[in-house]
């Protein structure tokens, strides 16, 4: 039961509440030929630009920057998510404070929120590192996942005897502190087999143990990450985490 509650948890918090869509479905919107709709924060603090959803032409899907005076299109942010949703409301934007910056998150898949971080410039978009906190917060715990291989590889099948594998993850911008300073919200769900993570994890997550039966030789372990953390934009369109904490009152919850 703890596994089920915690699993439902996860997935509301990260991919119903940051968007209100829900879990499981897709969010689509069936666009009338050229339209182009601003997703949600979509217009830059300074005016000049947005980020908006549609078929710009040959009913071809995306999300673009869009030069907000003349609604013209200046070019696709061909790295965003797509492929699961359509709906304007299914993107999210978060812009810096002075308009030099945007990240975007978007779902890749019904579990897993990706966020991607562009420089604007000269009225470009140039992508940026999108920092990561897990191996910061829980280097033990990326150790771990090493040793036991890493995540497969996600274009080919799932080999049976899989020592680690990810369920769902998400990692979005909440809040830009400065032009180059923002906090980032990250979370993770994990089974492992062969090794008991508990320790790595720490005060990051939660690691409930599923004893073998006859589906499986060994124990299985689901794990829980889940981090807050600030993070600092660095020159030649990079990134690093500059603090961590783990997220207060979950295991309450």
């Amino acid at each position: 039961m703890l596994f089920l509650r915690r699993f439902f948890f996860v997935s509301v918090f990260a991919l119903f509440s940051a968007f209100a869509v829900k879990v499981s479905a897709t969010a689509t919107y069936d666009y009338k030929p050229g339209e182009l709709l601003v997703v949600e924060g979509g217009k830059s603090p300074d005016k000049k630009f947005s980020i908006v959803s549609g078929e710009a032409k040959r009913e071809h899907f995306g999300v673009f920057l869009m030069d907000a005076q003349t609604k013209k299109i200046i070019g696709p942010l061909e790295e965003v998510a797509t492929d699961l949703d359509s709906a304007p409301d299914a993107y999210r934007a978060h812009w810096s404070p002075d308009s030099k910056h945007v990240a975007i998150s978007s779902r890749s898949d019904r579990h897993m929120l990706e966020n991607v971080i562009y420089r604007i410039e000269n009225r470009r978009a140039y992508l940026v590192e999108t920092p990561e906190l897990r191996c910061r917060a829980v280097p033990d715990f990326c150790q771990i996942m090493k040793d036991l291989g890493g995540l497969p590889d996600a274009n080919k099948d799932e080999p049976e005897d899989w020592k680690l594998r990810q369920n769902q993850n998400a990692s979005e911008i909440m809040k830009w502190l400065s032009p180059t300073r923002f906090t980032v919200h990250e979370e993770s769900q994990f089974q492992i087999r062969t090794r008991d993570p508990s320790s790595a994890i720490g005060k990051y997550g939660e690691v409930e143990k599923e004893n073998a039966d006859a589906d499986g030789p060994t124990d299985l372990y689901h794990v829980w990450f889940e981090a807050e953390g600030e993070c600092e934009l660095l020159p030649g369109d990079k990134s690093q985490v500059v603090s961590t904490h783990p997220v207060e009152g979950k295991k309450e919850e």
